[in-house]
């Protein structure tokens, strides 16, 4: 990854980049924090860009899916609850060959983030 806006713009959703996001992740140079305002539950998920490595911060507004994790396995446990984010970059730079006033690298990915409720 590079500090430099020497990638160019490309407007790719390759699984790569959800892989590579999934890798940040892990690390936890990627970040993402729960909040609630108002009652309504938001995510913001910082650090850096799994493609162009920039640091982005972006606010995703979104409601979780629950029972995606398969059945239960014993007593006392449930499903764990799903949050899927859809991101793309917001890195605030402006790549080469980027459309007119956008700034980012273009790639989006996907994360899941299971989260506690209770």
């Amino acid at each position: 990854m590079s500090d430099e806006a020497g990638i160019s713009y490309s407007a790719t959703t390759d699984y790569h980049w959800t892989e590579r996001a999934f890798t940040l992740l892990t690390s936890a140079d990627l970040t993402v924090e729960r909040h609630v305002a108002g009652g309504a539950p938001y995510f913001v998920v910082t650090g850096p860009c799994p493609r162009c490595g920039h640091h982005f911060a972006d606010r995703q507004v979104t409601a979780a899916l629950t029972g995606l994790s398969g059945p239960s396995r014993g007593e006392g446990s449930d499903a764990a609850d799903v949050v899927f984010l859809d991101l793309t970059c917001s890195c605030g730079t402006a790549h080469q060959d980027a459309p007119q006033g956008a700034t980012g690298c273009g790639v989006s990915f996907r994360i899941g983030i299971e989260t506690a409720e209770g």
